[in-house]
């Protein structure tokens, strides 16, 4: 299955699967918090608790990564997008309480009794009360980032080069086709490898294949530059094989190219330059192959 959390179901399958299992298994359960709810209630409400609570993990995780990703040691970057995560649904959550009347007894503990001082005070019990869990269960789907089980060309300190002597040509070629098949072996045995394109899916990258896809660990740009000869990267998140791209697309503020596949991928404007350059905003078909493919405009 590679080196992925979730296996090969991309992130939005992956989210309704994880979704969907949770809230099957709260409910079933029957956790003292929501004891006093019938079936149909129980499902409704653990259904919300847990979809927010994701929701609002992931959204943390794409501000941190966006905005500190590069300057801070993962597990921080982790514990940050935890907490902001907890900020984010508290309130949610603390709503939800009202929407269920059966919810309510005598409080029990000193949280409990915050929340009778009113909504404010209510919202940071319900913070205090979820920050754990949610920072625990953030940890807990990013192990394989945290053990560094990610794809990743070397630096400079991990392969330093001699003083005064820059890396000649053929040792870099050397490493990036060492990359490059690390890669590919990395990708389910059961699929061709015949990839089509890449795109960027938080911690991980969804690649897509003629029979298939998969989704692993890894940062789409160091991906893209191990692959440099095979593609383009069009997009921060979209990189596609040269020879899967069917026709490209750019007028006015639309641009994509469009794939063997049938998808669209946008081109984002920092690139319309180098897709231009590559393939034209017309490029031909490369009709000596007998299947979609195009020929680098010279």
């Amino acid at each position: 299955m590679s080196d992925t959390v979730l296996g090969r179901a991309p992130v939005k399958s992956g989210f309704v699967l994880t979704a969907t299992g949770l809230t099957l298994l709260f409910t079933l359960m029957e956790p003292e918090s929501s004891a006093a709810l019938g079936f149909f209630e129980r499902l409704m409400f653990w259904a919300l608790q847990i979809t927010t609570a994701l929701l609002g993990l992931m959204f943390a995780s794409f501000l941190v990564s966006h905005i500190a990703h590069k300057r801070l040691p993962v597990s921080v970057s982790l514990f940050i997008s935890g907490i902001v995560g907890a900020v984010l649904v508290a309130p949610v959550f603390a709503s939800i309480d009202y929407w269920f009347p059966g919810l309510k007894d005598e409080p029990d503990g000193w949280l409990d009794m915050l929340e009778q001082q009113g909504p404010a005070f209510h919202v940071v019990s319900e913070f205090l009360e979820i920050a754990p869990g949610l920072i625990t269960i953030w940890f807990l789907i990013n192990i394989p980032l945290l053990l560094n089980v990610t794809y990743k060309l070397p630096t400079d300190s991990d392969d330093p080069p001699p003083p005064e002597q820059p890396p000649s040509t053929a040792k870099q070629v050397d490493v990036r086709e060492k990359l490059r098949n690390d890669f590919y072996e990395r990708l389910p045995e059961a699929l061709s490898k015949d990839i089509v394109s890449i795109s960027s899916e938080l911690h991980y990258v969804n690649v897509k294949m003629t029979d298939g896809k998969a989704l692993i660990l890894g940062a789409l740009n160091q991906i893209a530059e191990a692959l440099d000869d095979d593609g383009v990267l069009i997009h921060r998140s979209h990189w596609v094989h040269k020879k899967h791209v069917v026709s490209v697309h750019i007028s006015g503020s639309q641009a994509w190219c469009e794939m063997s596949n049938g998808e669209r991928l946008p081109i984002s404007r920092s690139k319309r330059k180098l897709v231009k350059s590559y393939f034209g905003n017309e490029p031909r078909r490369d009709t000596t192959k007998g299947k979609a493919g195009l020929t680098r405009v010279k």
